[in-house]
């Protein structure tokens, strides 16, 4: 016999359409590969408990379950394109806190930190206009990019963290100066191949008119033996998609009475800050 309590289980707070359409995934990442409409409930007590914990925020896991509990239609968070993921955040925000998110500005006239509120709702309504595709030439070739799942941008910024704490503790090792010297010189090299292969990640297909390749190892070889040109240029264009994704400016005006200017400021987001403290930090990849 069925409790009476299961009449006040938590019910969907809003239905939300995804800014990618769809056009990356199956049916093995959202059911039935439906995008429009997909129910977000607010967050749990137990969601809420593992956003506190750090080793599953570094490692992304405790973003990916909380997604598959808040959006049930979400088979499989980490194959999710990076503005869905910030999307579907702001939207699990909403449902379980309400629309506006408490940040911290500093005004860049007299550098005092003032409080302001965002709404989240217009955010949502700004996704709509995204372009999620990239697209350039250079003498024959036609590049064309794609955004990076969650999965990749875990995996890349736990390697970037890991390359950077190594060259800090090299210091603290008891090493000659030649070893030391050789060490930063793997690590260093292992940071420039690890800044290819996310470049690299970017890349769905290059083309001469005929031909097309979008095997990521034979692009990797290519791009890594090619002129430098051919990366500088991907490095650009990623910038240019990634400084569309990010989340837009909105109005100020400093609380500080001596100066009460109003100035545009920055959200970007965090997936390990979002839930848990008043600003919001940037994460780039591409640096």
């Amino acid at each position: 016999m069925s409790s009476f309590l299961q009449k006040y289980k938590r019910q969907p707070k809003l239905f939300v359409d995804l800014p990618s359409q769809g056009k990356w995934y199956d049916d093995t990442i959202i059911e039935d590969g439906r995008v429009e409409s997909l129910a977000v409930f607010g967050m749990t007590a137990m969601d809420e408990i593992l956003l506190k914990t750090p080793d599953a925020l570094f490692s992304g896991e405790a973003t990916a379950q909380v997604i598959k509990s808040c959006v049930p239609g979400i088979l499989d968070p980490w194959r999710l394109v990076g503005y869905d993921i910030d999307f579907i955040l702001i939207a699990l925000r909403i449902a379980t806190y309400g629309e506006n998110l408490p940040v911290q500005v500093e005004c860049p006239s007299c550098k005092q930190t003032t409080d302001a509120d965002v709404n989240l709702q217009n955010l949502l309504g700004l996704f709509a206009d995204y372009k999620i595709e990239q697209s350039f030439e250079m003498g024959q070739l036609h590049f064309t990019l794609h955004p990076i799942t969650y999965r990749q941008t875990t995996d890349f910024t736990i390697e970037a963290y890991k390359t950077e704490r190594q060259l800090m503790q090299l210091d603290k090792l008891n090493l000659s100066q030649e070893e030391k010297d050789k060490n930063v010189n793997a690590l260093l090299q292992a940071s420039a191949e690890l800044n290819l292969r996310i470049a690299v990640a970017h890349l769905f297909a290059i083309s001469d008119g005929k031909d097309s390749e979008n095997n990521r190892d034979a692009i990797l070889d290519w791009m890594r033996d090619n002129d430098a040109e051919f990366y500088q240029r991907l490095r650009k264009s990623i910038a240019e998609l990634t400084e569309r994704w990010k989340l837009p400016n909105f109005d100020h005006t400093c609380a500080n009475e001596e100066c009460k200017k109003t100035f545009d400021t920055k959200v970007d987001m965090d997936y390990s800050n979002f839930f848990g403290t008043r600003s919001l930090h940037s994460r780039t990849l591409i640096s």
